[in-house]
């Protein structure tokens, strides 16, 4: 595979994912800046029931619809 094509992917793969196509500005956030946002809160590590250990991370909030903060709904057809 060329490595241009390689490149390619690699870089897609990083940039595509639910986090940012749902702009979570959580998503790398430090546990300092984490705790402070009030966006957004952290996890703490954790060992998962088949042994792995997950390292602590900043998690989006749920937030509230669309409708809610104002925006106008989607249009749907049909």
């Amino acid at each position: 595979m060329p490595i241009s094509t390689l490149s390619a992917v690699l870089f897609l793969s990083l940039t595509s994912g639910s986090g940012l196509a749902e702009g979570n500005i959580c998503k790398g956030m430090e546990q300092k800046a984490c705790s402070q946002s009030s966006a957004c809160r952290w996890v703490k590590p954790y060992k998962r029931t088949d042994g792995i250990k997950v390292a602590g991370y900043c998690r989006k909030l749920p937030g509230k619809s669309q409708a809610a903060q104002g925006k106008p709904p989607a249009s749907r057809k049909g």
